[in-house]
């Protein structure tokens, strides 16, 4: 009976092990892998090899999540009875473990039939972590063989993308034979590695039409398809602006048409082409590349300009949808909107991300933060941009070279820098160029449109490309005095919803006296939120170009601690708008512009004291304020100087001042008026208003025909006194048709300086 019992008893315990082995195997085949391993982990524990093994399987399948140790210690129970397989499992837990050259020799105890991609992958980084050459050359011979014996495509297709990675076994020929070997055979990922070399090593055509095959199976091939659609998109568009369509327009309705024909095919093409590849990319799981349709949307502005974006979200569906995301690209992406969209009332907040990258990116977190304080703090942070320069940031070294040309410091050798730069395409460094030419640090200031035009044609995005557009516009203006040309290119430019074309349109209006449109265009940047348009819109109503709260404005310009808005405070503390008149607020004001980097601040304080210098009380301040402006290189500080001493009655003073400046067509006006010397008006080519005239002057006896030229020029620029001059040359020839060509060529002549 004792023995029946006993075999009874047996019975049970085995039947009853069966039968939670069986349940273990339905919550497996029903995926409740926790379930299943709980199961297991029962017999498992009591010594059961099948039990281990079927628990470090689920380790290694990576159904559970448990630590590498528990893998191998159920692997190696599972090893000492029998299941060889194990081995691998063994060799997987010592690799998570990063215990490279134990997990080789376990992957060495299994054939190669039994691994999966994964274990190929890890095998060859296994081997890429060996320091002996010849032992690695052997492992990857042994592959090879391998790959050729078994013609298995996941090992052709590992062995294939080893050897197209930049290492000293670089081998194309023979990546490239792998990768297609297994794409024949239907493997898709090979296709993949295959479709994206071609496109980074050239052959674009090769591997849009495989990365085409196998977009739908695979989210990066999707991605890198939708990259490769965008680059051709952006090289069409290059060749439809190719001359630079903003330096050979003849009509608005040319450039209009140019401009919006670029338009409407980037528009169409990334619908139909870019959108669709990125779409399929994201719905096989691949975030980045929503994210890349998001800053599409950014880039072309399809949040303002178009009824449907190209990811799908109006503005504020993208805030809330990237807000909802943990990860670096949507942080970085919800920074660029903050940044753009001045609106939302959020751009402090993209700082508050460029901070928290810094531990990430240091260098690119750097350069975020130095580009932000410039544009929303008015602050150069030399700080930042010394510790980029340090590392060799290029983008960092075109604008440190640009920021110390800016203050007259090594002017040629930042220029050598600038040039190297703009030589091999960098546009940041063409458009530097040409800025410092237009400020006429470098000169002469009609090269800065060379630079703004090679710049213009190497941009990606023709159709909006306002950083070299709207300085082309400035050149036809102040160069060509060609007004239309460079009210169509900000004209166009304010209905893409740019902000500073949309300025320059309400800065127009200032100019031209026309408030009401002044009022108009002002009052869009308010309700854009846009801070150069908010302070334009104050300083215009402090110095009573319209109508306003001049109360709220002085306010409001006194707490923006901003370069523009101490210079208008200076000017209405200066000119006693609204205000009393207080020199000492003025200077303030103008001090604190000076110290913003603002030199030509120093000659408006100088002429602040010009204005109280009651009995030649402030002379000797108003002299060394001038010369600090001539040893800061201020463009008219010495003839500002010469000026002043001509009006204290010392000539000599004046003429050594005048005569070290030859060629200067002011300093040649003053010295034909100080000595009555007809050789300062008669033999210098200018372009300056009152030497026109006295050029007119000069001629006026011998060739009344040079000298009314020379009288009409010198009128076009204002000069006073000019329309005198010409009426009595025009009696003196006494012809229309004459007079008329006179007129014409004169018009045609390059435009004079500013009195």
């Amino acid at each position: 009976m004792r023995i029946f019992g006993f075999l009874v008893g047996a019975s049970l315990i085995f039947f009853i092990g069966c039968a939670d082995k069986r349940l273990a195997k339905v919550y497996y085949k029903n995926g409740n892998y926790e379930k299943a391993y709980e199961e297991y982990y029962k017999f498992a524990k009591k010594g059961f090899p099948d039990a281990s093994y079927k628990i470090a399987k689920l380790i290694y399948l990576e159904k559970i999540q448990k630590p590498p140790y528990l893998e191998r210690k159920y692997a190696l129970n599972a090893y000492r009875s029998g299941y060889a397989d194990s081995a691998l499992y063994i060799a997987d837990s010592f690799f998570r473990e990063k215990n490279y050259q134990e997990a080789l020799k376990w992957y060495d105890k299994i054939s190669f039939d039994k691994f999966r991609i994964k274990d190929f992958e890890n095998y060859m980084t296994c081997i890429e972590s060996l320091d002996n050459i010849k032992e690695k050359v052997s492992y990857l011979d042994k592959l090879n063989a391998y790959a050729k014996k078994s013609n298995n495509p996941k090992l052709q297709t590992i062995l294939g993308k080893y050897y197209l990675q930049e290492t000293p076994f670089y081998n194309p020929e023979k990546g490239i034979v792998l990768l297609k070997k297994a794409y024949d055979k239907g493997f898709y990922q090979a296709g993949v590695a295959l479709g994206i070399f071609y496109i980074k090593n050239g052959k674009k055509q090769e591997g849009y039409k495989i990365l085409k095959n196998v977009a739908y199976q695979d989210k990066n091939a999707a991605y890198y398809l939708g990259n490769y659609l965008y680059d051709e998109m952006v090289t069409k568009e290059k060749l439809l602006n190719s001359g630079c369509i903003t330096c050979n327009f003849d009509t608005p309705e040319d450039f209009f048409v140019k401009k919006l024909t670029i338009y409407k095919y980037n528009n169409l093409f990334t619908r139909r082409n870019v959108k669709k590849a990125y779409e399929i990319s994201y719905k096989l799981g691949n975030k980045k590349a929503l994210y890349k349709l998001i800053r599409l949307d950014i880039e072309d502005n399809t949040f303002e300009l178009t009824p449907k974006t190209y990811s799908g979200f109006d503005l504020k569906g993208a805030v809330k949808f990237l807000k909802s995301q943990n990860d670096v690209e949507s942080k970085l992406v919800l920074a660029a909107i903050y940044e753009k969209y001045l609106y939302l009332n959020s751009y402090k907040k993209a700082k508050e991300i460029y901070n928290w990258y810094i531990d990430i990116d240091k260098i690119n977190a750097y350069w975020h933060l130095y580009q932000y304080e410039k544009r929303f703090e008015n602050k150069i942070n030399l700080e930042l941009l010394s510790y980029l320069v340090e590392q060799r940031f290029v983008p960092a070294i075109v604008e440190m070279a640009y920021q110390m040309s800016l203050q007259n410091k090594d002017v040629e050798n930042n220029k050598k820098v600038l040039e190297y730069y703009a030589n091999q395409g960098n546009i940041p460094a063409l458009n530097c160029l040409g800025s410092l030419y237009s400020k006429e640090i470098l000169k002469p200031k009609s090269r800065s449109i060379f630079y703004f035009k090679k710049a213009c044609n190497l941009e990606q995005k023709p159709f909006y490309i306002p950083e070299e557009d709207l300085k082309i516009a400035n050149y036809y203006n102040v160069m060509l005095n060609k007004v239309n040309k460079d009210l169509t290119i900000n004209y166009y430019y304010a209905q893409m919803k740019n902000r500073q074309a949309q300025l320059n349109i309400s800065k127009f209006y200032r100019k031209h006296c026309n408030y009401d449109k002044l009022k108009i265009w002002l009052d869009k940047l308010i309700k854009e939120a846009d801070k150069k348009g908010i302070n334009y819109y104050y300083s215009s109503v402090l110095e009573k170009y319209i109508d306003g709260d001049y109360e709220k404005a002085l306010n409001a310009l006194e707490k923006d601690d901003s370069l523009q808005s101490d210079l208008v405070l200076a000017r209405v503390y200066a000119n006693g708008w609204y205000v009393d008149f207080d020199p000492k607020k003025a200077e303030e004001y103008y001090q604190k512009a000076i110290n913003k980097g603002y030199k030509p601040a120093i000659l408006n304080i100088a002429a602040l004291y010009e204005k109280i210098n009651v009995n030649g009380k402030y002379n000797n301040k108003i002299v060394s304020l001038y010369n600090e402006a001539i040893n800061a290189g201020l463009k008219d500080a010495k003839i500002r100087l010469a000026k002043f001493y001509i009006s204290q009655n010392e000539k000599q003073k004046a003429l050594k001042i005048l005569r070290s400046m030859p060629n200067n067509p002011k300093a040649n006006y003053l010295l034909y008026i100080l000595t009555g010397r007809i050789k300062y008006a008669s033999n210098t080519e200018t372009n300056y208003g009152y030497l026109l005239l006295a050029k007119a002057e000069v001629y006026s006896k011998k060739a009344p025909r040079i000298a009314l030229y020379y009288a009409f020029r010198a009128m076009l620029c204002n000069t006073p006194k000019t329309p005198k001059v010409a009426i009595e040359l025009m009696k003196r020839i006494n012809n229309a048709r004459v007079i008329d060509s006179i007129y014409k060529r004169a018009k045609r002549a390059p435009k004079c300086y500013l009195n």
